[in-house]
């Protein structure tokens, strides 16, 4: 096949605005195409947005002082993004999604704990950024005199038929959408911003007498929070580098894929501070409404629309990893028919939390728990992509019942049990809002949060000692 010929069937596999042709299935080496720059702007697009935002604003209100904020966020997003930069880096080895990479270091059957996991962590992500885009889009409805209290419904089903609509097209598609989506949201984002600034004292915040200041203890816990949030996306990184050519610089993946979310968490949490001072650390329970007192009534509109692309933009990849994951659990359903799931899940989601009455405290709870698996499974997998030189078998990968990743009896153990004891570990160091183990209540009071650290140490350095003395992981490779 020559060259125009290789290239008329790449576009035709995997073209924006066509429905992709492939699902969890390893992306043939013909097939393969893009590079690492298009990872840069997609993790951009999908990390610019109101969410993200609140990040930094709960950061601040931990009592925090400026500049132990902004290093928390610093800080925080560089362990974070490091980690799904590494994550990224199996995709064009396997050329097939971070779930199925899941079957190498805990055996086929065996993945489905971590698998089962990445699902649920992908319909919550989902979930949470449908409930603020919807509050956007209400919020806009309302500014057109449509006040009636159906009216939430009709934007929550407004704003599912745009995730799911650029979901179906699938992967060129997200790539093609996020690059423009981040230009825009990264203008409008400034914007905030710019209107943001004049009800701060910014010499005294920046250079006078600190108004609050928090503990090293708390300081971790905060850190750990920052850090939650890109850790939480490692389950999807390599849902994005599948498609490039096998022999892509590695390198040039992890910074590209972390850089990219790394200067967008940074962008949008230090606005979030700087929101937070704004408003004297006194958060509320509605995500959008408080923004308005800040803009004139002629930006509002297309701060309201920023909300609701971002919520979209960073909704995109969630509704395509999970129903990925749906197929990866072998579940006999088409791709299109596991978005349909995950929307029928939302809508659940959103009655829990009108029913709850506090978004501030769903989100929050929900980065400390997914931090419990997403840690140890990313620092397992991380360590199996060294080990074992990135090299895999993609045909291996797809078998059922037999194969080097069968392990005999589908399960690996060494897999197996670091991930496990990784998240007994996550547990047991944990000391922030949302769970305080009495282990650091009693020896390790000052330390802080400790759960995210120890989970990927304990996780990584477990999985390695048991690996290198497993007859059937030499055999795997």
């Amino acid at each position: 096949m020559d060259g125009q010929a290789i290239s008329q069937k790449i576009v035709a596999t995997d073209q924006a605005w066509s429905i992709e042709q492939h699902a969890i299935d390893p992306i043939p080496l013909k097939d393969r195409h893009g590079s690492p720059v298009d990872l840069f702007r997609m993790w951009v697009g999908a990390n610019v947005n109101y969410v993200v935002l609140i990040t930094g604003v709960m950061v601040y209100a931990a009592g925090l002082s400026f500049w132990q904020a902004v290093s928390a966020v610093l800080a925080g997003n560089m362990i974070g993004c490091a980690v799904l930069g590494l994550s990224s880096l199996m995709g064009p080895k396997t050329g097939s999604t971070s779930a199925m990479t899941s079957r190498v270091a805990f055996g086929q059957l065996g993945s489905f704990i971590p698998k089962l996991a990445s699902l649920i962590s992908a319909l919550s992500w989902f979930s949470i950024n449908s409930v603020v885009a919807t509050d956007a889009l209400l919020d806009l409805l309302k500014l057109a005199g449509l006040n009636q209290s159906f009216m939430m419904w009709i934007a929550l089903g407004l704003v599912l038929v745009g995730e799911i609509f650029l979901a179906v097209f699938g992967h060129a598609t997200i790539i093609a959408a996020e690059k423009w989506i981040a230009l825009v949201l990264s203008a409008l984002f400034a914007g905030i911003l710019f209107f943001i600034l004049p009800h701060i004292q910014i010499h005294q915040t920046l250079f006078g007498m600190v108004t609050q200041h928090a503990s090293f203890a708390v300081w971790m816990v905060t850190l750990g929070v920052v850090a939650s949030y890109p850790i939480g996306w490692t389950n999807y990184a390599s849902d994005y580098s599948r498609y490039f050519p096998a022999r892509t610089d590695p390198k040039k993946i992890a910074l590209c894929a972390g850089g990219g979310q790394f200067v967008a968490l940074c962008f949008c949490e230090i606005i979030g501070i700087l929101f937070a001072i704004a408003l004297g650390g006194q958060l509320g329970n509605d995500p959008v409404g408080q923004l308005t007192q800040f803009l004139p009534n002629w930006f509002l509109v297309p701060v309201l629309v920023a909300i609701i692309l971002g919520g979209i933009a960073a909704n995109v990849p969630n509704g395509y990893t999970a129903s990925l994951g749906l197929l990866a659990l072998r579940i006999p359903i088409t791709r299109i028919t596991s978005l349909g799931i995950i929307t029928l899940f939302t809508v659940c989601f959103r009655i829990a939390t009108i029913i709850y009455g506090n978004f501030f405290g769903v989100y929050e709870s929900f980065l400390s728990y997914m931090i419990f698996w997403t840690a140890p499974w990313a620092a397992i997998i991380i360590t199996d992509y060294f080990m074992r030189k990135g090299e895999y078998s993609s045909s291996d990968l797809m078998k059922w019942g037999t194969g080097r990743y069968w392990y005999g009896n589908g399960l690996f153990g060494p897999g197996i049990i670091a991930f496990v004891v990784g998240i007994i570990s996550c547990v047991v160091f944990s000391n922030s809002p949302t769970y305080v183990s009495p282990f650091m209540m009693r020896y390790f009071p000052d330390a802080g949060d400790l759960s995210f650290e120890m989970g990927m140490i304990v996780s990584a350095a477990l999985y390695y000692g048991l690996s290198v003395r497993s007859s059937g992981y030499r055999k795997s490779l």
